[in-house]
């Protein structure tokens, strides 16, 4: 393939994605997300299903050099996407974690916050996956779902789980709802603790 030709096709590539992005940050508002779940420069996160790395990268600027990301999946497919970018951006904070269904085999036990961002919805096993988020917890810290919400959206929306069955399934994780966020137009954020 000639060299201009592939110039113009990375182009197009970068733009698509850039395009993309821009649409999914006007309704996913992932700034005010970070501000509303309190994700501050220096903390140590969790991100659960990272995919390539849409809120990865958000929550990698907002942490800085002194925190740490680990991201999430278990698709290495996805996560050779994200070092990828890592490498080509020279970043450093963000660490890749090929999970299993049911454990996202964080390598610590110290995280400040666990995310999950469109993700609980495709949990073979909820109860146990959250179960098993425990170990990777610093005590008093929050777990985050952020997922759609099918009751704003009517019929064709049942991929998703209402909101009832979140908390119920969470609730019996042994987790408990410090506060449920709906500003978003189509997503409900959850912010959970472990219980007493």
């Amino acid at each position: 393939m000639p060299y201009v030709t592939r110039i113009f096709l990375i182009f197009l590539l970068f733009y698509s994605c850039w395009g993309q992005n821009s649409r999914r940050d006007q309704f996913m508002k992932p700034q005010l997300i970070m501000d509303t779940i309190e994700v501050k420069a220096g903390m140590v996160i969790g991100e659960v299903g990272a995919g390539h790395g849409y809120f990865t990268f958000k929550l990698s600027d907002r942490v800085g050099d002194t925190g740490k990301i680990y991201a999430n999946d278990i698709r290495k497919s996805v996560l050779e996407t994200i070092e990828e970018k890592c490498e080509d951006e020279n970043i450093k904070n963000i660490i890749t974690v090929l999970g299993e269904t049911e454990d996202p085999l964080f390598p610590r036990e110290d995280l400040d916050m666990i995310v999950m961002m469109m993700v609980y919805h495709d949990l073979e096993k909820p109860v146990i996956f959250f179960k098993n988020l425990k170990k990777y917890l610093k005590q008093d810290a929050n777990v985050i779902v952020i997922d759609r919400d099918p009751d704003r959206w009517g019929e064709g929306w049942d991929h998703f789980m209402t909101k009832e069955a979140i908390l119920d399934s969470v609730q019996k994780s042994g987790y408990e709802l410090v506060r449920l966020e709906t500003f978003l137009e189509r997503d409900n954020i959850y912010i959970f603790r472990l219980g007493e």
